[in-house]
């Protein structure tokens, strides 16, 4: 599975290093690759709970279109992540 989206900006090196340390220490990640702004996220497999959390809450701090999160949907994460309607991400995601 892949999520491909626009990547963020930077605001420095460190910046930029911590993104990606955060981003690849979430378990279901298998690697990034990009060119330019785009970033294809290649995932080892659908993520659980708490790596889909990581997931909403790494894009949300770096102000990335969250809607590809919307594919991770599944029956088992609907209740919290979709019918949640009034979840800080609801809208950026499913909207």
């Amino acid at each position: 599975m892949k999520i491909v989206v626009k990547g963020p900006r930077y605001f420095s090196p460190g910046d930029e290093a911590a993104f990606f340390s955060w981003l690849m220490s979430i378990g279901c990640v298998e690697n990034v690759t990009g060119e330019l702004r785009d970033l294809d996220i290649k995932l080892k497999r659908r993520p659980t709970a708490a790596q889909l959390r990581e997931l909403v809450a790494l894009f949300f701090r770096y102000r990335m279109n969250m809607k590809p999160l919307a594919a991770l949907r599944t029956p088992t994460n609907e209740n919290w992540f979709y019918k949640d309607t009034n979840a800080f991400w609801h809208s950026r995601v499913f909207a």
